[in-house]
């Protein structure tokens, strides 16, 4: 059975993208000692899933394979290799973390299984760090599984899901003087009020669209918060390529449906939001960046117990407030 082709994606500090005219010799050329301990000869003409690229360079590969009599219906292996000189840098627990993503966004497998060499430390910690959880042992390996991450979250209460254009006419509701204030750039309110009804509906779905479109292939991934009662009523995004926090690393926006403000939607939304990057993302913090004056997002880190980290005087003389969270399973940055 032949995998489903990826679609270039990226998490802001790595890339995986399909092989291409040249990438084979760059593979084998990046083999090393530790790489025949493992893993045994390669293929002479190596065509995984993905080239891990970062700034531009393939440093290794990812990839997972159906092929295993060990494997039940819906597992797949999954086997990756960072080149020596790029090791340590967090790579290969990124570029795992991309390819579940993948698989949940578009395969129907079910659940990942690594096989590892007991002697092989560096994936053995991987393995832990991305929730692989072993299940026992294959010929003396440690053999481990983990479920493909689902696309939305639920905590019971709100659930958070992938944007769709039924949200169209709420998220136009959701335009208001305080979503205006807060979370728009300078000159955007100005281009929206010189549009006709009909032109700032239009735009508003074309926002849309590309919202959904970019929920598959990063950096930048948009949420609806459905409610108990009603849809679409919060916004969040998590943006991994933001020019307000280290590459890689998640800026976290939100916004609540004016309805439905006060009820505690938009942090409940929010901290699933972080579940959503631990599972699908490498990222090790999601920051949240506040105006000093905005009373209402300000409670919302409060709420979640994040620690206020640094204030700033920006550009045009506002103090901005910035709360750091640490997800599941993060480690230092090296």
């Amino acid at each position: 059975m032949t995998a489903p082709a990826l679609r270039p994606i990226t998490d802001g500090l790595i890339r995986l993208r399909p092989p291409g005219p040249g990438d084979a010799i760059k593979l084998v050329a990046g083999r090393d000692e530790a790489f025949h301990r493992f893993l045994g000869p390669g293929a002479d003409h190596p065509s995984p899933l993905a080239c891990i690229e970062a700034a531009g360079d393939v440093v290794g590969w990812v990839d997972y394979d159906l092929d295993r009599s060990w494997l039940e219906p819906g597992e797949v292996n999954v086997g990756y290799n960072v080149f020596a000189s790029h090791r340590h840098r967090g790579y290969a627990t990124r570029a795992v973390q991309l390819l579940m993503h993948h698989l949940a966004t578009s395969t129907t497998h079910r659940t990942a299984t690594l096989l590892i060499d007991p002697d092989n430390t560096d994936s053995l910690a991987l393995a832990a760090r991305v929730g692989f959880a072993r299940t026992g042992d294959l010929d003396g390996n440690p053999y481990f599984k983990r479920a493909v991450p689902p696309l939305s979250y639920s905590d019971g209460v709100v659930t958070l899901r992938r944007p769709r254009p039924s949200d169209l006419d709420a998220d136009l509701e959701a335009k208001d003087q305080e979503q205006i204030r807060w979370l728009w750039l300078s000159g955007q309110q100005q281009s929206w009020e010189a549009m006709t009804a009909d032109e700032q509906r239009m735009h508003a779905a074309r926002v849309l669209a590309e919202r959904t479109e970019a929920f598959g292939v990063g950096p930048k991934w948009t949420f609806s918060v459905d409610g108990p009662d009603a849809d679409y009523v919060a916004y969040i995004d998590c943006d991994l390529a933001n020019e307000h926090v280290p590459a890689g690393e998640a800026n976290v926006s939100c916004s609540s449906h004016p309805r439905h403000r006060g009820r505690g939607f938009v942090s409940r939304g929010v901290r699933l939001a972080h579940r959503f990057l631990e599972e699908h993302t490498g990222c090790r913090e999601a920051h949240i960046i506040v105006d000093s004056k905005n009373l209402a997002s300000l409670r919302i880190p409060a709420s979640l117990g994040i620690p206020e980290h640094s204030r700033w005087t920006d550009e045009v003389g506002r103090t901005m407030v910035r709360y750091v969270h640490r997800l599941k399973g993060s480690v230092p940055a090296p």
